[in-house]
């Protein structure tokens, strides 16, 4: 069993070593268990992929179809509503920051694209006076606090991969375009294959 203290005396190249050599002891991902992996991924593909080419024809019929103004019901409530789920999401960040738990990567994103939807219709229903106040909380307040805050999930989830990717004995500077989902690269195509 190798001590810390002899694990204190290796140079980093010796200790990234040593974990490149323990990640290819860990178990081998059984063929069954990559094939029902790729088959969810690819099932979540298509339903995200063809969600998103019907989002095309929906925005055309809405800029035809919808007049340009229309008498809200529920005016109130949905307002307060949407500033209540807001307020959570803020708090639930807050409490997740503060505790170090990984959501709060995933309610940062939540409370970061709630206050760009709360910036976004606030000016865009927004009349008279209340424009001056919607324009300057927007430009103010919740842009600046959402771009913050994808900042802030973006640089923890860096950050968490980052450390996975030392203590895997991998290079740790791959942009998170680039870094394949769950550490697992791509199968080759079956194209690539043949050839």
């Amino acid at each position: 069993m190798i001590g810390d203290a002899e694990l204190r005396s290796m140079t980093t190249e010796e200790r990234a070593e040593l974990a490149r050599r323990l990640a290819a002891l860990a178990p081998p991902v059984t063929r069954r268990s990559r094939d029902v992996a790729e088959g969810a991924r690819r099932r979540f593909v298509i339903v995200v992929g063809v969600a998103s080419v019907l989002m095309i024809p929906w925005v055309i019929a809405l800029t035809v179809t919808l007049p340009p103004k229309y008498l809200a019901g529920h005016w109130r409530i949905t307002w307060v509503g949407f500033d209540v789920v807001l307020g959570a999401a803020l708090a639930l960040t807050a409490w997740a920051a503060l505790r170090r738990r990984q959501i709060m990567i995933l309610a940062a994103q939540v409370s970061g694209t709630l206050l760009a939807c709360d910036a976004w219709f606030d000016l865009l229903t927004a009349a008279g006076d209340d424009r001056w106040i919607s324009l300057a909380t927007s430009v103010l307040i919740e842009l600046p606090l959402a771009m913050w805050l994808f900042f802030v999930s973006h640089h923890i989830v860096r950050l968490s991969m980052r450390r996975l990717l030392i203590l895997s004995g991998q290079s740790p500077d791959i942009s998170l375009w680039r870094l394949p989902l769950l550490g697992v690269s791509p199968r080759r195509s079956r194209r690539s294959r043949a050839a």
